[in-house]
């Protein structure tokens, strides 16, 4: 089935939940791939599935894909500690007993906090650490610029001249036929955010999600096996984390509960438990709305594009050291993970 600029005409009554929920949401572009058909397929005016859109959170994914790429090319392990690396953290009571599986399961310890400003690499590397490694999830973006800088080292110390954005589009990106289309920030200083500052369009996202998806397609490339699995594995404090993705798994809100408000706006955990998404789901997320979701059992790819008019106010509010209400008042719309996919799982089960 080839994908158009609309709805697929042969689905479009199937397709009618999950639009009508996205759209509801302030939704702008939707593309479900299922075993490699386009089952739905809805943009706004003026914009395609070439058209590139800010991920902002939905970055994150995009660096445990570079860790996989990393540990396959003889760079990094997943249970090494980060002072390797970073020699000055040496000697550190807790910096320097962090690993790099610590840092991608947003349980490093490290002084971090919500959405703000991304630090550039060098400064989110000079961050004290504030927990002990491994005992407490923490969002926010510092722990991914830190990554930046190791992988800035890494590639430096092998005579490579290209930095961490280079070497994945190089290594993960080219190969599947994708590209971030821009980098983008807030960050503080000229480097890259990891974290947030991606610019995809639709159909490269989805390529990201296949990638996801298929284990074939990561030997392909030759990424590290036992890296990309534990992307959509528990790795750190909290188990509906894994390395750099969101996870569906079936958990209480007993346990969520605690956690800041970006992961209790992750409902998927609850939807799992209640078995109403499959488990196995995987999730990159970004402010707004913006979402790839991975499923094996259902052989399932989805890409969701949103744009809240006061997203952007709100964001950059957060920025800027605002208070904790505003910060909360990026994820705060009524946007729902769990009844978004049960409405791509009616479409799905009407095809």
């Amino acid at each position: 089935m080839q994908p158009s600029d609309g709805v697929v005409e042969q689905t479009a009554d199937k397709c009618a939940a999950p639009i009508a929920y996205s759209e509801s949401n302030h939704g702008v572009g939707l593309l479900v791939i299922r075993r490699g058909a386009t089952i739905c397929e809805k943009y706004a005016a003026g914009i395609d599935r070439n058209t590139p859109h800010a991920l902002f959170s939905g970055t994150k994914g995009l660096n445990g894909l570079m860790a996989a790429a990393a540990a396959a090319d003889g760079m990094l392990s997943l249970d090494e500690k980060l002072s390797d690396t970073l020699t000055e953290w040496k000697g550190d009571p807790l910096k320097g007993r962090m690993t790099i599986r610590h840092l991608l399961s947003l349980s490093s310890g490290l002084a971090t906090t919500g959405p703000r400003a991304a630090p550039g690499f060098a400064e989110a590397a000079a961050v004290p650490g504030q927990f002990p490694p491994g005992d407490r999830f923490a969002y926010g973006p510092l722990v991914f610029q830190t990554f930046g800088e190791v992988m800035r080292r890494k590639l430096m110390a092998r005579g490579l001249a290209e930095g961490p954005t280079d070497y994945l589009a190089r290594r993960v990106l080219q190969p599947i036929g994708a590209r971030v289309a821009r980098w983008g920030g807030p960050t503080v200083g000229p480097d890259p955010n990891l974290a947030a500052g991606a610019q995809m369009s639709a159909a490269d996202w989805a390529k990201v999600g296949n990638l996801m998806l298929r284990p074939g397609e990561a030997r392909r490339i030759n990424l590290d096996m036992n890296v990309y699995e534990a992307q959509a594995a528990p790795q750190g404090a909290y188990a509906g984390y894994g390395l750099s993705w969101w996870l569906a798994t079936p958990l209480p809100a007993s346990v969520r509960e605690g956690l800041d408000p970006v992961a209790r706006s992750i409902d998927l955990p609850q939807g799992a438990l209640a078995r109403e998404v499959p488990a196995d789901l995987v999730v990159a997320a970004g402010a707004g709305g913006q979402r790839l979701y991975v499923s094996r059992s259902l052989q399932l790819v989805v890409v969701r594009f949103a744009d809240d008019p006061a997203l952007a106010a709100r964001f950059q509010a957060a920025q800027s050291n605002a208070p904790q209400a505003a910060v909360a008042a990026v994820r705060s719309a009524a946007f729902s993970d769990t009844q978004f996919i049960k409405s791509v799982m009616v479409a799905l089960q009407r095809r």
